[in-house]
């Protein structure tokens, strides 16, 4: 016979909806991005960009729901966006494409954006 177990929240502490993140996890040196609540395979494309593919997708659901960008620090550095800023994600991806045209990179980022409608508003503060 199966036990029921009981999980109890702090205090005060509520579970709301998930909501789309942007964000620059400055101990990782790496700008996480997730659109959707989804199981997900992250796939390494190179040594800069990971995709987060939907696992178990419905038919509304995209096939990326996320994406990483590793070593921040350095390639913002080469493009000119200086980590004390807040910036639209949109604005970020829009100079890393303009910055390496025809990359692996830029093709990934137009890839993405190709599927998620809800990022281009997302703000990531850099200096947090």
């Amino acid at each position: 016979m199966l036990e029921t177990i009981r999980v109890e929240m702090p205090e005060g502490a509520e579970i709301g909806n998930f909501a789309p993140v942007a964000y620059f996890d400055k101990h990782m040196d790496c700008l996480r991005v997730m659109t959707m609540d989804r199981s997900v395979t992250e796939e390494r494309v190179n040594g800069s960009i990971t995709l987060h593919r939907c696992n178990h997708r419905s038919t509304t659901d995209p096939e990326y729901v996320g994406f990483t960008i590793k070593g921040v620090r350095h390639l913002f550095d080469e493009v000119g966006i200086d980590l004390d800023g807040v910036y639209l994600l949109a604005d970020i991806v829009d100079r890393l494409v303009k910055y390496r045209p025809g990359t692996a990179m830029s093709s990934v980022l137009k890839l993405i954006y190709r599927d998620i409608d809800v990022s281009g508003d997302l703000k990531v503060d850099l200096a947090a």
